[in-house]
């Protein structure tokens, strides 16, 4: 019996137990524990918790931060510990509210951190920057006091009025409505057809978001064109300008020496009608350069000579006279001979080459 009251094993046992207690608090509460351990240790002071209970979240700007731990009855209302993570810095001015995160009413801690200094650890947010939720008797006693001031004279008279208008105005309500009806059966009609437009307007959409890039650039490149073309007019229109001012400058030139340039521009004139007298002959006497170079060229290209046809130069035909006269032959004497060297058909006498 005396080995099982050693101290060894009494350390041993209480040490076990107490692993076996940490092993199922951290199986059944692990985000406690860990928001316990890495977490700073807020509270705030509420003048109705409103609902709020032990593990509702904290958030900042719609984001989780933390958890609420504890929820108290204090002096002066509900004081609420919340534990954030260690990220978060809230300033000495932070507000905190009691609001509604969902649709089944389960409440949420926000914060609005302000303030240039930080708060501390275990600092509490005061009565005077807390917010309760709105409840439902808040809402009954709101309505209780709109409802006694209402004029139920002056409301019981603007339903009259209206019952009467829309009295009045039956019979234009009814085709109004037909044309409503008819317009829905055509839209329905047409669902096949929207539905096909509207898929060919997505397609449209995406190729211009895929194109985006390319059509920012087109634009970009077309306010740089429009920009250049802006330029290219101001420089005509200074260009049409001086243009402008150097034709006046000269039409003052000419008026001025108009004595002196009349002279100038008669003889001008006479120097151009002479020119085109030339110019018109030379036009003339072109087409013969022309035919007097081609046979001038066909005569010196046969050999290093020049050939050319003379006529005449027969000695025969040159003493032909001479020799009629010599021996006393006269024209149209039936005893004259023929001539030694008659002329051809074409009546051109042989030359010499």
């Amino acid at each position: 019996m005396l080995k099982y009251r050693n101290t060894n094993l009494a350390r041993a046992g209480f040490l076990g137990v107490v692993l076996v207690l940490l092993v199922i608090a951290v199986g059944l509460q692990p985000e406690r524990l860990i928001s316990w351990a890495t977490g700073i240790r807020y509270s705030a002071e509420f003048a109705e918790a409103g609902g709020l209970s032990s593990g509702n979240d904290v958030k900042v700007s719609g984001v989780k931060v933390g958890t609420v731990t504890d929820v108290a009855l204090g002096e002066r209302g509900a004081v609420v510990t919340f534990v954030v993570r260690d990220t978060v810095r809230l300033g000495s001015q932070t507000t905190a509210h009691i609001r509604t995160g969902s649709l089944l009413g389960a409440r949420v801690v926000t914060l609005e951190p302000a303030g240039s200094e930080f708060m501390r650890f275990g600092d509490t947010i005061p009565l005077s920057r807390t917010g309760s939720p709105y409840s439902l008797n808040e809402a009954v006693n709101d309505l209780t006091t709109n409802v006694a001031a209402t004029d139920t004279a002056s409301l019981n008279q603007s339903l009259d009025t209206l019952s009467a208008t829309l009295d009045q105005v039956a019979p234009q309500l009814g085709p109004a409505f037909d044309g409503l009806t008819r317009l829905s059966r055509s839209l329905n009609s047409r669902s096949e057809t929207l539905q096909t437009v509207l898929r060919n307007a997505a397609t449209v959409t995406q190729v211009l978001a895929e194109r985006s890039q390319q059509v920012n650039t087109l634009i970009l490149n077309g306010n740089d064109l429009l920009a250049v073309l802006v330029e290219r007019r101001n420089a005509i229109s200074e260009l049409l300008a001086n243009t402008a001012a150097v034709a006046r400058n000269l039409t003052g030139l000419v008026k001025d020496n108009e004595a002196e340039l009349a002279p100038t521009l008669d003889h001008l004139n006479s120097v151009t009608a002479m020119l085109e007298i030339n110019r018109d002959n030379l036009s003339k006497a072109l087409p013969g350069l022309k035919r007097f170079e081609n046979t001038s060229s066909e005569s010196v290209a046969s050999g290093p000579y020049y050939s050319a046809y003379v006529p005449n130069l027969i000695p025969p035909q040159l003493l032909q006279p001479f020799l009629d006269y010599a021996f006393g032959f006269r024209a149209g004497d039936p005893n004259m001979p023929r001539a030694l060297f008659p002329l051809p058909r074409n009546g051109i006498p042989g030359g010499s080459r």
